[in-house]
């Protein structure tokens, strides 16, 4: 919309006066409407995202022109670094006289054509959902969209007006653990010394804290150590740290009471975070 400015002036003399004085009038300020104007507001519904979670995106096209729009074309990138996926059968489109599904004319990029022209003054609503890839990389701390509209003035050959919009979402903080576990060894014999290890990974992209492990011991094995070890940094567990109920044989750790703790980090530069905890021990002969 265009502003028109203006602003008069004024000349005058009076009995005795020997030149002419002048004076100035306020700026009168006016506003021309365009003949073809598009406008577009988009934003998510979600805020935040996590790996594999639907994610709705809400958009508001309008003629703020005095002429009516054809062609009124949008354009998502949404897909341009696969992050996003467009759900297919999600869209909608509402206008002042419906609520109808609607399919994108393409996928790459996905592009919606409205299926009648926009008259001054009105506004059509869009909605549809993408996808976050299950593979996302921990370390994409947000996503950022834009739609392209394009439309003709006056008629289906008429000028061309555009406009664009975007919508962030941030990343959820969030730990994804996953737990292994494995033995030193196929057979063993009574006394021998043996071991299993716990391997914990984190796929997300903040620390898991306060991580305990159960652990079902076989009837007559005998703890010799447990060792962890985070980032490289190995940590020994006395018998202080942990706790062993008896009947069942069951390893719980940390104890209750100790200052130890087990944290598995985050995934960094696309490496998950891991943590292993090794219990080594023998099968008595009682």
């Amino acid at each position: 919309m265009a502003i028109i400015s203006n602003q008069g002036s004024i000349a005058y003399s009076f009995s005795g006066s020997t030149t002419r004085e002048t004076a100035q009038s306020n700026v009168a300020n006016i506003n021309l409407a365009e003949e073809f104007n598009l406008v577009i507001d988009k934003f998510a519904v979600n805020e935040n995202f996590l790996p594999g979670e639907n994610i709705t995106y809400q958009l508001a096209i309008s003629n703020t022109g005095t002429g009516i729009l054809y062609n009124v074309t949008l354009a998502d990138d949404l897909g341009t670094n696969d992050y996003l996926t467009f759900a297919p059968g999600s869209a909608y489109l509402i206008t002042e006289e419906e609520r109808i599904s609607i399919s994108p004319d393409t996928t790459d990029p996905l592009t919606f054509i409205l299926p009648s022209p926009l008259t001054s003054g009105e506004t059509a609503y869009l909605t549809y959902i993408a996808t976050v890839s299950e593979s996302i990389s921990p370390s994409v701390t947000s996503i950022t969209n834009t739609i392209y509209g394009t439309a003709n003035g006056g008629s289906a050959t008429g000028v061309e007006v555009s406009a664009n919009a975007s919508a962030t979402i941030t990343a959820k903080e969030f730990a994804n653990v996953m737990v292994t576990k494995s033995a030193s060894e196929n057979d063993v014999n009574v006394g021998e010394s043996f071991s299993y290890t716990f391997t914990l990974t984190n796929s997300g992209n903040t620390d898991a804290n306060d991580v305990s492990l159960t652990d079902a011991l076989p009837e007559n094995f005998v703890i010799t150590s447990i060792t962890s070890t985070t980032d490289d940094v190995v940590t020994n567990w006395t018998t202080s740290d942990y706790s062993l109920d008896t009947s069942t044989n069951t390893l719980s750790l940390p104890s209750e009471t100790t200052a130890q703790e087990l944290i598995v980090p985050a995934s960094t530069d696309g490496t998950v975070g891991e943590t292993t905890i090794t219990i080594t021990g023998y099968i008595s002969a009682q």
